[in-house]
């Protein structure tokens, strides 16, 4: 999951130009979901959201954030999977506890 936070000092500060930035970085995101490589794109506020990536590495989803910069700056969360978190977790706990 990467968070995406604005850059507010490399945004255009006339409006014109900041609705064509703004609809230059939409069309980037919504290519990234149609092709895929987004899983899904959402907000917080009208400057803080999220994007969901299926990617084999966080290189790779690096790369897929990077055309966005500067207008976003991110910070990159690799999500583990509920049960195999959930499992990870309890077998963590079992060995900390001596029990198998």
């Amino acid at each position: 999951m990467v968070l995406l936070h604005p850059n507010s000092e490399s945004w255009p500060k006339d409006p014109k130009q900041s609705l064509a930035t703004w609809e230059g970085a939409a069309a980037g995101a919504d290519q990234l979901l149609k092709t895929g490589l987004a899983k899904e794109h959402g907000w917080f506020t009208n400057l803080e959201g999220y994007t969901v990536f299926e990617a084999e590495s966080k290189e790779k989803v690096l790369e897929m954030v990077t055309p966005f910069f500067p207008l976003f700056s991110y910070t990159i969360h690799e999500v583990v999977p509920w049960e195999k978190g959930r499992n990870a977790v309890l077998a963590g706990a079992r060995q900390a506890a001596g029990v198998k």
